[in-house]
Parts: structure tokens; C-alpha cells; sequence
């Protein structure tokens, strides 16, 4: 079965110019030194499945520390100068007033055809509470145009121009910037009505997703006392073979958060999941998030963090399992040797183009993809060419 996204394309993204990553697997391993944009990469799939949700753009924000505003409140001053909020999202992070091109992040050559926009304008309120965008470029109308006669910032407001649909046609949606935060603390998705589903599920797992296990909660409580329970207690035992049951306790008040606890057949009770180091923890966290993204994606971003290389084969394993089981497209990223090299034997164990390495390389300003298909994968891990 072919995958949801066979061809990812991104202009205008942060450092990503113009990206064209083609032939995505089922399971793709994306890696490349530091400052080559891999975490960009998965941060532009969660805004194109999400429909470029306020609530997902705003937590890719914070988590890079790029939010602004007093107590990282994502308000802006309406007269439109310096950077504004979401500047650092736009290649070369410019002032509203000098953003002329837009963003595109478009999937193609898989089942899920996809396309997002995102721009910046200004627009005026009626008096009946309507917005119309002011009159100019697509989604863009700059300080020039504004002297030409049209209404200048003092009347005009500026907004976050969203465009979202298929190939064929989108459908514009405005956000005004200076009430971003509340559009983002709504966890709004931009729905077409209350009963459309979003596009694509897709979970996030961070480079550091684990160390609090209470993060993991509501991901455990959407497959409690479900069959998925047993494929996380399954894959946990790739670690600790002792392991018979996973649960979630506490939560009564801030002082008291969810934990996870084990049961082990060589314990007399249950212990904190936390307690058995690291290694566990960041399974615990992979397995639950794959499960949570059945029929979507999943990312994860640096993948072999805390997971010791004798394990990270069994992990990829028991990924490439489920993901074909619930039919989840895997993307992740790393720059350890041993996980791409356990990547490449795991994916030797699974039909030709479900397992795929993609490596990034900055020439210039330019980010280049280079694809590595399961047989050129084994040439590169056995010769052992530096693809990191």
C-alpha cells in the first residue's frame, strides 16, 4: 500500500527555501548535521495535518522559545512594526510590512494529497462584525500599497492568512494577530463546521517527550482497557521482559501529577515506570504515541534518545509492525549512527520501500535532499559511508 505522503514540499519555511523530499516510506529516517532544518521538517507535517492549527503553531513556537509578548502571551501591537509573532516561521524572519512571499507546504504522490498556505494581510471589520481583507496582492498587501489610496494601519488590522484545502481549490481563513493567543488557547483547527475531521491524525513525540510521564496521560487514557494496551506492555518487555502491566495514577491537584507504574513479576507491587532509567521511558512514550496515531502519522524527533543501541533494533521492529498493522506513516529523525544502522537491519526485514533514509545537506542556502532506498541503505551502513 502506497503511503499517505509520497512527496513533501516546503517553500518558504523557516530555513527550508524551497524543499522537495520525494519518495517517502512507510517508515522514513531523516537525518543530517545540526541546522540542516529535520526538526523543521516535522514541525511543517504537524501544521499540514493540523490544518495549521493556532494551538499546534503555538506549541511549536514555545517549544523552540520563540514566542513573544509578556509572560509569552502571543499579542502584537496593530501598527505592524518590527517582527511580529510568527515571524520565525517565514524564511529570513521578516517584518510584517516586508512579508512577500507566502508559505506553501504541499503533500503529493500518496494517498492523502495535501495543500497549506500561509500568508499575512490586513483587514477591516464592519460594523455587522464581517472582515474583509483589504484590497492588494494575495495575501499580502505591504506598506507601498497601503499609501496608494488604500486604508492604512490605523484602520486596517493586520492577520494571519490561512489556506487550506486540496490541490485544486483553498479556502482563505484570517486570524487576527493581535488576538493570536486566544485563537490558540481555543485549540481551534479551522474546521469548514463542527462536524468536519481533520485531515490526517498525526502525534508529535518531542526529543525529550518522557522525562514527565504525566505528559503521556491523556495519550493512555484514549487506549486504556483497549487491545493497544498489550502492544505497549509488549514493547516495554523489549527492555524489561519482566514487565506484565502499565497503568496511570494520581492526578488529584498539581501537587499530585499522573505517573506511570509497572507491574514486574519480580516485584511485589507496582513502581514508578521513571524507575526502571531512561531507556524505558522514551519506549513507553513511542509505542504509546504510534498506537494514538492509527490511520495518521506519527513523528519523533530524535528518535534514539536515552534508548541504548542493543534495543533500538527491537524498537524499530516493533514500529515497522504496527505501522503497518494500523497504517500509520512513521516519520522520525536522528543523527546517532546506531540508529541508523539498526534502522537499516530492521528495514531489511520488511518489503522493499516501507523502510527509507533521507539525508539533509545545507549547500549554501539551500537545503538538499538525497533518498536512500533499502538496498543503498545496506551499502551505505555495511561500508559504513557517513550519512549523518
Amino acid at each position: 500500500m502506497e503511503p499517505k505522503i509520497g512527496t513533501l514540499t516546503l517553500k518558504g519555511f523557516r530555513a527550508l527555501r524551497d524543499l522537495k523530499i520525494e519518495g517517502l516510506g512507510r517508515v522514513s529516517l531523516i537525518t543530517g548535521r545540526n541546522n540542516t532544518g529535520k526538526s523543521s521538517v516535522l514541525e511543517a507535517l504537524r501544521i499540514l495535518a493540523s490544518d495549521a492549527s493556532p494551538s499546534v503553531i503555538d506549541e511549536i513556537l514555545r517549544s523552540r522559545e520563540e514566542e513573544s509578548g509578556k509572560n509569552g502571551d502571543l499579542t502584537w501591537s496593530a501598527d505592524a512594526t518590527g517582527l511580529f509573532p510568527l515571524s520565525s516561521l517565514f524564511t529570513g524572519f521578516p517584518q510584517f510590512s516586508a512579508t512577500s512571499n507566502s508559505i506553501e507546504i504541499v503533500s503529493t504522490g500518496g494517498r492523502n494529497s495535501m495543500k497549506l498556505s500561509l500568508g499575512t494581510g490586513w483587514f477591516v471589520e464592519k460594523p455587522d462584525g464581517s472582515r474583509t481583507l483589504v484590497p492588494g496582492e494575495p495575501f499580502v498587501l505591504n506598506q507601498t500599497q497601503l499609501g496608494e489610496g488604500f486604508l492604512g494601519p490605523s484602520e486596517a488590522l493586520p492577520a494571519l492568512l490561512i489556506g487550506v484545502g486540496d490541490l485544486g481549490s483553498q479556502l482563505p481563513r484570517l486570524v487576527p494577530l493581535d488576538s493570536w493567543s486566544r485563537y490558540a488557547s481555543r485549540d481551534s483547527t479551522f474546521r469548514l463546521s463542527p462536524t468536519e475531521q481533520l485531515r490526517m491524525p498525526c502525534e508529535f513525540l518531542s526529543a525529550y517527550a518522557g522525562e514527565q510521564t504525566a505528559t503521556l496521560a491523556p495519550l493512555w487514557d484514549k487506549i486504556t482497557l483497549s487491545d493497544y494496551e498489550q502492544d505497549v506492555i509488549e514493547a516495554l518487555r523489549i527492555i524489561d521482559p519482566d514487565i506484565s502491566g502499565v497503568s496511570m495514577v494520581g492526578g488529584k491537584g498539581s501537587t499530585h501529577p499522573r505517573t506511570a507504574i509497572v507491574r514486574s513479576t519480580r516485584l511485589e507491587h507496582p513502581v514508578p515506570l521513571r524507575s526502571f532509567g531512561d531507556g524505558l521511558n522514551r519506549l513507553f512514550g513511542i509505542i504509546l504515541s504510534l498506537v494514538n496515531a492509527k490511520d495518521g502519522l506519527l513523528l519523533i524527533d530524535e528518535f534514539e534518545n536515552g534508548m541504548h543501541h542493543t534495543v533500538q533494533i527491537d524498537a524499530w521492529r516493533a514500529i515497522f509492525k504496527l505501522a503497518s498493522r494500523l497504517d500509520i506513516q512513521v516519520v522520525a529523525t536522528s543523527h546517532s549512527w546506531d540508529a541508523i544502522e539498526t534502522f537499516q537491519k530492521a528495514a531489511s526485514e520488511f518489503p522493499e520501500e516501507e523502510g527509507v533514509l533521507i539525508r539533509l545537506t545545507r549547500k549554501g542556502e539551500d537545503i538538499i535532499p538525497t533518498r536512500f532506498s533499502k538496498d543503498e541503505l545496506a551499502i551505505v551502513t555495511r561500508e559504513h559511508i557517513e550519512v549523518r
